[in-house]
């Protein structure tokens, strides 16, 4: 009997050891910023190539987990461009206002080495995609860079175990190259003169109030002006949004938003922006269609710009991403 037990037990725990989460062996390659960073996903997870249209044009990188409702979306910075005091403090302060918890300590925290940086990684109560979620927040610092990592979990009985891999994947995150700034220039929609410049920074279609389809535009407003502040609705008054030769109408986020930045970018535009400071802000508009858009800015105040195309990403496109 105790043989036949033992056996069973040891078939139990290889068994169990074999349906065990890990790594992948492969690693996974993605640029930000001009640095080169690979990072081993879950075993179950994938790689996927529509995390700017399902999440922000800023994403460099994405994945999803093919046994459950979770998704990975990366985002970077250069180093240098941070503010590394008390970053992780900063940080948790500024969840707590955009996550609306009503105590920093209400947020988990972790502070740990990863080699000879800093990590730090935050869980929050939220939803993606329509769907209540745990995100795993981490910010991973390099040589160069600082990379953000936003493992949204889904809710079920594999989250526990689930948060142990997710926390293996942020920590194998590694900086392999650093090609410099000039390597991740692009050609960037930047209208400006001697006083302000507006820079879009992403494009992304989201869903609007009673399901209309609406193209959110990300941007940075830079008040070039040194001791004169300016409002920060400035995009919205200067440039101009027409599709097929018709000026399109500012649309309102759906109430179950997953993309919780957006009300907060779009308050941020009633703020003043002061001398050489800038602020970011989004505008949202309702599609008639999934074609083009373009940008019209004024010209009196923007005495050389041209109108820009904008691509709108159509169904097709967005299934054959997936």
């Amino acid at each position: 009997m105790h043989k036949k037990n033992i056996g069973l037990v040891v078939l139990l725990l290889i068994f169990i050891s074999g349906c065990s989460a890990k790594l992948s062996d492969k690693k996974e390659v993605f640029d930000g910023k001009g640095i080169e960073y690979t990072i081993q996903l879950p075993s179950t997870w994938e790689k996927t190539l529509d995390y700017k249209v399902t999440y922000s044009n800023e994403a460099i990188f994405g994945a999803k987990d093919t046994k459950s409702n979770s998704t990975l979306i990366v985002m970077s910075e250069r180093k240098e461009s941070i503010e590394l005091a008390d970053f992780g403090k900063k940080i948790r302060n500024e969840l707590k206002k955009q996550y609306n918890y009503k105590k920093e300590s209400d947020i988990f925290m972790k502070e740990f080495k990863v080699g000879k940086y800093k990590g730090y990684k935050y869980t929050l109560d939220t939803t993606f995609d329509k769907r209540e979620s745990w995100l795993h927040l981490y910010y991973i610092e390099t040589a160069n860079g600082m990379v953000q990592l936003n493992y949204y979990s889904a809710k079920d009985g594999e989250y526990k175990k689930r948060a142990e891999i997710i926390d293996e994947s942020a920590r194998s995150v590694k900086e392999v190259k650093d090609k410099g700034t000039d390597a991740d220039e692009e050609e960037n929609v930047v209208f400006q003169n001697d006083d302000l410049s507006l820079t879009l920074t992403g494009v992304m279609n989201v869903t609007g109030a009673a399901d209309k389809k609406l193209l959110a535009l990300r941007y940075t407003v830079t008040n070039k002006k040194k001791n004169q502040s300016i409002t920060a609705d400035k995009w919205d008054t200067l440039i101009q949004v027409t599709q097929n030769g018709k000026i399109l109408v500012q649309g309102e986020l759906a109430k179950d938003n997953s993309i919780l930045d957006i009300p907060k970018l779009i308050e941020q535009k009633s703020k003043a922006v002061d001398g050489g400071s800038s602020i970011e802000g989004v505008s949202l508009y309702e599609l008639k269609d999934d074609s083009d858009i373009l940008l019209i800015p004024d010209k009196d105040i923007f005495k050389n710009a041209t109108d820009v195309p904008i691509v709108v990403l159509n169904e097709a496109e967005k299934e054959e991403e997936k």
